[in-house]
């Protein structure tokens, strides 16, 4: 062998070496990426994980998840930092900072949870205190929170049941008693005096005294003017048990109800009276009658301002003697009504049609109001009860002129069937409402629970049968919630949606869990998302504003439109449409009402006070709500502008965030590095057609062949082409489906005014992280996907992956015009946008540059996206041409979605 040769043998085989080694770091790099990505998708458990401890009061789970947190995202720092060369160790400083900082807050969080709060505010009731609540108190806390009209008040905690019987060592003589009535060895009226003897000789625990007279304070002090300067207000003391006031067990009349409580000596009397009412003959006849332990403490207590009522009653959304009739059932009697509920006293009834029976238009083209009075039975009115200047209730003669006359106008039965229908409409079953209607003609409402509807024979019927569900998915923030859904297809749709204030509530629907939406999110009654998950970074964020929301929906921007009125109800993960007539007679009741001065949006949506820096959620208190400002709020929401920097991380979801974008861009950096390196081992992809770019083998993703030691790198990639069967790759093979689909031109030429202007003008993308256009190949693995690539005089870069687990899934997509001027370039991305938002992607469009994402959506859903975009490739080389105007992409978008795919059959028609 000549020394020339033995030389050119050395060359190439230190070039193999090298080769190798590039290809080995850049495989080392890949699955340091895999690993972050599955760390990122941990990160974002844990961050609900703890979001749910927090809000349940699980304060040793929630000490574990966030240890584990702080675990999770150290090690998103550390791969990061692998991932692009110790780029950003400033973050190891910021990660230790914010974990002293998040450990500080839950020890303060955790010292004050030692001490329960007895009393709760009803406004700041969450849904995660209702088991101790009661159902009678967390039924009208849900109705407050969307702004029913609801009495102010609070409730005492089934805890304070406990502790005050505990206390006093009345638990087992209770138990003993209950025993002896079971045994047959005592009369239940019996032990019910003598533990009722008990409880009144039994002291209230200090702790519970304080604050129940601290809640009693602030109570009076949401007092309106006309009570007066004294403080002198008036409540009512009513029992909440947690299986009260449900569809099996109404516990109808079972316990006390003392009103018109008007210090707070008697505040404590009532107290007891109404705990005592608990061990009452009939309510423990009733638990043993109806399979339910007769020594259950369970009752919590609720105490309301009460009501200067002219007349109450109970409504009924459905008759139960006709549920099928169409009609209501509301009864009402002078005064409170207390005697009316006792069948003491006569009273009005009213059977008005609801608001969608053929009854109220169209019966002898009587005007529809007035039909509400049909069959209406108006009794002789003789005595009431009402409030008594010392405090209790007293009877009362009603005056000749009043006694014969209609109890309710018809203006006010419209409005007490408008709530009635409002409530069931949102709950989903017919339903028992108690109301009062003051002297000024508020409607208060007092009391909401599921009618149990029977037949004659005593069968129970199913609840009022709803309209078929528009959509379904998955809930992922309980409740419910009624408004116009208001759909956002892209960035600049949810800007322009924060700067309208609409009159009425609205729902917002989206294509996926757009992180950009959680700044705006506080001003939605509810939120639908087509592809996202329960773990996602907005469905943590709407379970903490306590708004309603159902994800996995699939076709909600498909089946949904803008200003349609809908029902979204997250618990059962359904979307029903909803009355128009019904919700606009809603808002215009409580604006006119207790809303005055308030917009439809803010009656219903939930109660959130908003700052330009950042959002208080009231009602939250203090030490959880540190904590929670430094776990789960996203702020960094905008990826490729300025703020998106480790300067703005202010928890750690922004933390999440912030490492995930970075390790994404850092991927394609390793790909440009190694395209010097390893060029023997690169091989072209030869489909056939006029787009062609390098594949780097990660893992899997090709077959494997022998490749060629001699000769340049060039020369060698020619030799060892790969053919589309010898693609593996789950995402690359979806591509290419996309790309080889016949009906693609791929041979027509470029329009030559666009063409004469290329080598004059910039095609590279100055504007992100990384500059699109900087080499042409693709990184893949078997459910991988990292291209970079130049389509004639335009640059695409996408970054995919397509496996098992739809929480990590996701594709990226930048496209940037080429030199056919910024008008036309403009244009293009318009009509990639038109055709992305259409295949549910989120998009950002600035000049000829469109960024596009999808997350969080299944393997078959990823790959089906992947077949369009290799389309939407071929399909938009050279229309450049044929922008010609501005009403040209909207054309071509439409023409593509329809499934045309030859731009040539386009030409005539928008040129």
């Amino acid at each position: 062998m000549s020394v020339f040769s033995e030389i050119r043998t050395a060359i190439a085989n230190r070039q193999r070496r090298r080769e190798q080694l590039a290809l080995h770091e850049l495989k080392a790099r890949y699955h340091a990426f895999r690993i972050f990505l599955e760390n990122n998708g941990r990160a974002l458990e844990l961050l609900v994980e703890a979001d749910t401890a927090m809000n349940h009061g699980e304060y040793e789970v929630l000490q574990t998840t966030t240890d584990r947190l702080l675990s999770v995202t150290g090690e998103l720092v550390d791969g990061l930092n692998l991932l692009s060369g110790e780029a950003y160790t400033n973050l190891f400083v910021l990660h230790g900072t914010m974990g002293e900082r998040i450990q500080e807050a839950l020890r303060t969080l955790t010292t004050q949870a030692a001490t329960p709060r007895c009393c709760i505010a009803l406004d700041s009731l969450e849904p995660s205190l209702y088991p101790l609540a009661g159902n009678k108190a967390a039924n009208l806390a849900q109705l407050q929170r969307i702004h029913l009209p609801v009495p102010d008040g609070f409730v005492c905690t089934t805890r304070c049941c406990r502790d005050f019987l505990a206390d006093n060592d009345l638990v087992s003589s209770i138990r003993n008693l209950m025993r002896e009535v079971e045994q047959g060895d005592l009369e239940i009226s019996a032990a019910a005096q003598l533990i009722r003897e008990s409880i009144f000789k039994a002291s209230l625990p200090q702790v519970f005294m304080q604050e129940l007279r601290d809640a009693y304070t602030a109570l009076g002090k949401t007092g309106n003017s006309k009570e007066g300067g004294n403080g002198r207000f008036a409540i009512s003391v009513r029992s909440s048990g947690v299986a009260e006031d449900r569809p099996d067990h109404s516990f109808a009349g079972q316990f006390t109800s003392v009103l018109n409580v008007t210090t707070f000596d008697a505040l404590c009397d009532a107290y007891k009276e109404v705990i005592a009412s608990g061990f009452s003959a009939r309510a423990i006849a009733y638990r043993i009658n109806a399979g339910l332990s007769p020594v259950d403490f369970d009752l919590a207590v609720l105490c309301q301002r009460m009501v200067d009522a002219q007349c109450a009653g109970v409504m009924m959304t459905r008759d139960p003697a006709r549920p099928d009739s169409n009609r209501l059932l509301i009864s009402a009697a002078p005064g409170l009504g207390t005697l009316a509920v006792g069948g003491l006293a006569p009273v009005d009834i009213y059977y008005p049609w609801r608001s969608d029976s053929d009854g109220v238009s169209t019966a002898h083209q009587k005007e529809p109001r007035l039909r509400l009075m049909d069959g209406a039975e108006i009794a002789r009115k003789t005595i009431r009860e009402v409030s008594a200047q010392a405090g209790g209730v007293t009877t009362e003669a009603v005056p000749e002129s009043e006694s014969d006359a209609p109890l309710l106008s018809v203006d006010t039965l419209q409005r007490l069937v408008n709530y009635g229908e409002m409530i069931e409409n949102i709950e989903g079953v017919a339903q028992d409402v108690e109301w009062a209607v003051t002297h000024d003609g508020t409607i208060q409402l007092l009391q909401a629970r599921p009618l149990r509807l029977t037949t004659r024979s005593g069968h129970s019927l199913p609840a009022p049968s709803s309209a078929e569900p528009l959509v379904t998915g998955i809930c992922a923030s309980s409740g419910k919630a009624v408004g116009r859904a208001y759909l956002v297809r892209n960035v600049d749709e949810l800007q322009g949606a924060e700067m309208t204030q609409d009159i009425e509530p609205r729902i917002l629907v989206l294509p996926q869990a757009l992180v950009d939406a959680a700044r705006s999110l506080h001003s939605y009654a509810g939120v639908i998302i087509d592809s996202g998950n329960p773990t996602d970074h907005l469905s943590c964020i709407a379970r903490e504003y306590g708004i309603p929301l159902v994800t996995s929906v699939r076709n909600g921007c498909e089946v949904l439109q803008t200003g349609q009125w809908i029902v979204l109800d997250a618990d059962n993960g359904l979307v029903q449409p909803a009355s128009e007539h019904l919700w606009n007679s809603f808002a215009q009741n409580v604006s006119g009402a207790s809303g005055a001065g308030k917009s439809a949006a803010q009656i219903v949506a939930p109660s959130l006070e908003t700052s330009s820096s950042s959002i208080k959620i009231i009602g939250m208190p203090e030490a959880r709500k540190a904590l929670w400002e430094l776990l789960v709020p996203l702020n960094l929401t905008e990826a490729y502008g300025p703020t998106f920097s480790w300067q703005e991380c202010r928890s750690v979801h922004d933390l999440v965030r912030y490492t995930h974008e970075l390790a994404v861009l850092a991927m394609f950096d390793a790909g440009d590095s190694v395209m010097e390196e390893a060029g023997g081992l690169l091989r072209p992809l030869d489909l056939g057609i006029p787009f062609h770019f390098l594949v780097i083998d990660l893992g899997g993703a090709t077959r494997r062949h022998e490749a060629s030691a001699c000769g340049s790198f060039l020369k060698r990639a020619i030799r060892n082409p790969l053919c589309k069967d010898d693609v593996l790759s789950v995402p690359l093979v979806a591509l290419c489906e996309g790309l080889l689909t016949p009906e693609l031109n791929w041979h027509s030429k470029p329009d030559a005014e666009a063409f004469s202007g290329i080598v004059s003008r910039t095609m590279l993308d100055g504007r992100g992280v990384r500059p699109a256009g900087s080499f042409n190949y693709a990184l893949a693995a078997r459910d991988y996907l990292n291209l970079n690539a130049r389509v004639e005089f335009h640059f695409a870069m996408l970054d995919a992956v397509c496996g098992g687990d739809a929480q990590a899934n996701y594709i990226r997509f930048r496209f940037k015009g080429g030199g056919a001027g910024l008008v036309r370039g403009h244009r293009r991305a318009v009509f990639l946008k038109l055709v992305l938002e259409g295949h549910g992607f989120v998009t950002s469009v600035i000049g000829d540059l469109i960024t596009a994402s999808l997350t969080g959506a299944s393997r078959s859903v990823v790959r089906e996206q992947l077949v369009m975009l290799g389309r939407l490739l071929g399909f938009s080389r050279f229309l450049d041409g044929n922008m010609t105007d501005d009403d040209a992409p909207k054309k071509l978008a439409e023409s593509f979605l329809k499934g045309h795919f030859d731009s040539r059959d386009l030409e005539e028609g928008v040129a």
